[in-house]
This record gives structure tokens, sequence and C-alpha cells, in this order.
């Protein structure tokens, strides 16, 4: 593609070209000074009569009305968007902020080599920013998710560029068939067939950590059964091989369903990596004839609401509602679903006698559902540890439910997960009792959890010592 302005040229009487960023399939973008704020822009443009099919063109005005829309530190900021009638021409003029980086593909070209932790950062902070896009009502699909549209900045924060291949999944649905968009090696098969959904953006960011890790093309690396054979390519961790093989599943149905959900398993893994790490310096020192253990020191999350005081006699915890904060609202509102049209069903087959009977068994889970969300949303605990005894109270909306015992029958709490919200375990703190498990805290954050558990654990080692 020619260029369409030369160097110092000044557009819309504003807008002065400094050099050239790149050209593509759809335009050329420049680098060009605001000569009212002083700031520099990246200033995208399209000639009309070079545009060879209309399609270019939508795609250019949808990158400029998604981005008006979009707000995010990792995205570059909308400014303006014109249009200039020329003799015989009209030429598309879209005004970004200039973000201060360089592409992935030119860092790898430039001699770049990231560490596994460098690339697993990469890949949390475009998560981050696909979590961002696709929870959008309606959701945005970048659709071309690639090292050369990632830009990575000297303090080692990326941004997205190139939205001139996004589309939203009301469009989708709306519109039969759809014109390819994307970059071979980067795509997944749906993609081939003109379908894009949350999980496609996924693929294409694993297939570009595989570029990370190699230097290669994913499309240059070794097939087995149309799926891409990259573990003799790479060095790296056992779980980041197998997070990966899980990001670039071919099958819809075998990949992540969501950013989320694999953002979630990519910090699982830094977190057991940290458990196993800190597991060999304990062996290490062990060794070397110095018993004491390594541990992490959880201090009280900035922001948590629990009353936690301890001395040297007694342990007492409470803990307020999680209210809009927890896990349960999801199962609260299935409960309502559920009690609501069995409700419905169950006024229905009473007209015929004793067919209302079969409905006992729904109702007990109906129930089960409602307290368990209850207990999670509006519940109060309150847990009291003494030199003797202790007790653990449980109230829901007034409703109270006591356990006592000795404090000489508590083994160590655990934290363990009884059931899933959206697929994800719920993790609760068990304080356990001979065979018995006393379960709370479902609405608090990890790290709440996490910190209950180290403080009540370490409260029963030192009374274990003096007794």
């Amino acid at each position: 593609m020619t260029e369409q302005h030369q160097i110092g040229e000044t557009i819309q009487s504003r807008y002065r070209i400094t050099s050239i960023l790149g050209q593509g399939g759809i335009g050329i973008t420049y680098a060009a000074e605001d000569q009212q704020t002083g700031d520099c822009v990246a200033l995208k443009t399209l000639s009309f009569r070079r545009v060879n099919e209309w399609k270019i063109l939508e795609l250019f005005e949808r990158e400029a009305k998604v981005l008006a829309q979009l707000d995010h530190p990792a995205i570059a900021r909308y400014l303006d968007y014109f249009q200039i009638d020329r003799d015989h021409d009209r030429d598309f003029y879209l005004v970004q902020e200039l973000v201060d980086g360089r592409s992935l593909a030119q860092a790898i070209v430039e001699g770049w080599h990231g560490t596994e932790e460098d690339i697993k950062s990469i890949a949390e902070q475009v998560l981050e920013v696909l979590i961002y896009l696709h929870e959008l009502k309606p959701p945005i699909i970048h659709r071309d998710i690639k090292p050369q549209n990632i830009l990575l900045k000297p303090n080692g924060k990326i941004a997205i560029v190139d939205f001139g291949s996004v589309q939203d999944t009301y469009r989708n649905t709306q519109v039969s068939g759809s014109t390819i968009v994307g970059t071979y090696g980067y795509m997944p098969p749906e993609q081939f067939r003109g379908k894009a959904i949350p999980a496609t953006d996924l693929y294409a960011l694993g297939a570009t950590i595989l570029f990370l890790l190699t230097g290669r093309s994913p499309a240059d690396l070794p097939e087995v059964k149309f799926k891409i054979d990259f573990r003799s390519s790479v060095n790296i961790s056992a779980h980041f091989a197998d997070w990966i093989d899980h990001m670039i599943e071919p099958a819809i149905e075998d990949r992540f369903s969501n950013a989320r959900q694999a953002l979630n398993a990519l910090r699982k893994e830094a977190i057991s990596s940290l458990d196993r790490r800190i597991r060999e310096i304990e062996v290490k020192l062990s060794l070397a004839g110095n018993p004491t253990p390594v541990k992490r020191r959880y201090e009280k999350p900035l922001g948590s609401r629990i009353d936690l005081k301890k001395n040297d006699h007694s342990l007492e915890i409470n803990i307020p509602p999680s209210y809009w904060r927890g896990d349960g609202i999801g199962i609260l509102l299935f409960a309502i679903f559920w009690n609501g049209f069995l409700l419905m069903w169950t006024s229905l087959a009473s007209r015929v006698g004793v067919f209302s009977l079969f409905s006992i068994p729904f109702w007990l889970v109906g129930v089960g559902c409602a307290y368990v969300g209850l207990s999670s949303v509006f519940g109060k605990v309150h847990l009291m540890i003494g030199d003797r005894h202790f007790s653990i109270v449980w109230d829901v909306l007034g409703i109270k439910r006591q356990v006592n015992g000795k404090t000489l029958d508590l083994r160590p709490v655990e934290l363990r997960s009884f059931y899933e919200v959206n697929n994800q375990p719920v993790m609760q703190v068990c304080l356990n009792q001979g065979v018995y498990s006393h379960k709370f805290g479902s609405g608090l954050s990890r790290v709440e959890k996490e910190w209950l558990q180290q403080e009540i654990n370490e409260f029963l080692d030192e009374w274990r010592t003096k007794n």
C-alpha cells in the first residue's frame, strides 16, 4: 500500500505527521503531533478510493465506534474520528493515544527473550483486558490477538491495539454469514468458519504465548490430530505447559470457557509453584541442620471487615455478612428460581393427588440451596476458642445454630470445597473436630480464608505447646 501522506504534512490543520508506525490491509498508521495539545498521537488512515471491498471500510468504521466506548488502561485511548473529502476520493481518520512501546513481534525480532515468569505476566495482563472486553454488554471479541497487536511498554506493562477485527456477539448472532478475519496460525478452527466467541480470543492468546516461547509462528510448529504439538519445542514448567494445552484446544468445549477461568487457572499455578518452592527450601534447611520451617505470613487483608481478637488464652472471631461480595449470590438466585418453579409445579401436581409427593426430594434440594445461599450472603459467624472449650455460632437472619465442644478435640483447620459456582470450586474454612467438620466463610475472599486458616492454626499450635 502506497503512502497517503508525507512526513511533515499536517492533517485537518492539526495533526502533523512525524513518522510511519505501520501499514496493513485496511490502512496506514502514522505517528503525529497534535499541534493543539502538543501530545503525540497515532493517526490511522484509510482512503476510500483504495478500498477494494466494502468490508474494509466497515471494519475501519467499526473499530472507531468500538474504541469510542472502551475505557481500559491497556487499550490506547480513543481521541477523534473524522473524514476529509478530496477530489475523486474521501479519506477516513482514526486518532488514538500513542502508546510508548514495541510490539511483541518486534521485541522477538530484536532479540528479546522473556523468562517464563515474564511471559506469564504478559498472559495475565492480556487476560485481564479480555475479561474487560468479554464482560461488556454486549461482549466485545477482538478476533485478532497476536504478537503484532500486543505492545510491550518499557515498564513491562502491555497494551492491546488494532481493533479493526472486533465483533460483538449481538451482531454475530443477528447477521448470518461473515467475512473471515484474523491471522493464520492464531485462529482456532471455529474462526475459519466465520464464528467467533470469547474462547476464540483465548486460543489466539495461547498461540501468541507459543510464539514468545519458541520465536516461531504457531503455524510452523508440528501438529498432531489438528492440535499444535509444542512440548518438544519449549522448556517450561509442566503446569504452564498444561495451561497452554488447555488454551489451544481445537474443540471449543475442551478449551477454557472464558478469560476469567483461564486467569484463575494461571494464578493458581503460580500459587502452587510458590508452595513447591517453599517446600524445597524447607527440605534444604532441614538437610543443612536447620529445622526452622519457612512459612508464608498472611496479614489481615486490607478492607476486610472480619473482627479477630487473640490473646494467650482465647481466640475470638466475628465474621459479618458478605452481602453482594460473596459467592453465595449465584446459589441464592438459583434457589429462588428453583423453588419458584417447584412451587408452581407442586401446586399443579396437587390437583391430581399423589403426584405432588414426587416433588419432596426436589424441595429438599431447593431448601438446601436456599440455606447455603442465605448463609453465604446474609449469615454471620461467631467463633470462640478458649483453653478448654470452643463454640461456633451461625446466625442467618436471626435464625441461629450453635456447636460447642472441647478444644482438645480440634484438629488443624483446612480450606476445602464442597460445591461449585459457575464451575469454580467455592472454598470454605473447615474447623475440624474429630470426625466432624464445621464449615464457614464461603462468602469471604481467598486471602481472608487463608489468613483465618493461619491465625486459627497458629493459636491451636501455641495452645498444644502450652498444654
